[in-house]
């Protein structure tokens, strides 16, 4: 059976909440998507050899989250998602595109935007009547750098 209609809005809400959220600092509400025993997935440094490091439960996906709030902004634009029901009905996964912009002030003055291209491999779980994000991995396509105009 798949997913119904109500879930697939409620799903792709779920996820350009967690963008939302993001870009606007509110890391208390963004762990608040993720379940209590929650997986976040992060990369190492783009393109570098660095691993990628698991952070679990919301207290993980806070400590995971806060060093963005040194940056001057970022800016998540999710671009697609692809959304399937999971064996259980409160189950669901999702694969979900992104390019997320890290604006931070150069040393010599002026900004710096790092650009990831990436995608989100998501496990959902419905629960108490609302999807949360079970597990979350962020896999870096690859990345660039830009010299904005401040």
């Amino acid at each position: 059976m798949g997913l119904s209609p109500q879930d697939r809005v409620e799903l792709i809400d779920l996820v350009d909440r967690y963008a939302a959220l993001v870009d606007e600092r509110r890391f208390e509400d963004l762990a608040g998507l993720f379940t209590t025993d929650a997986e976040l997935v992060t990369p190492g440094a783009p393109a570098g050899p660095e691993p990628a490091r698991s952070h679990h439960g919301r207290a993980g996906v806070l400590t995971a989250m806060r060093p963005l709030g040194a940056l001057q902004s970022t800016f998540h634009g999710v671009l697609g998602h692809v959304l399937d029901a999971g064996h259980d009905p409160d189950e669901a996964s999702g694969r979900i595109s992104c390019v997320a912009h890290h604006l931070s002030t150069r040393a010599e003055g002026g900004l710096t935007d790092l650009v990831w291209y990436l995608h989100y491999d998501d496990r959902y779980r419905h629960q108490d009547g609302w999807w949360l994000i079970r597990r979350r991995a962020i896999t870096v396509q690859w990345t660039e750098v830009r010299r904005p105009r401040s």
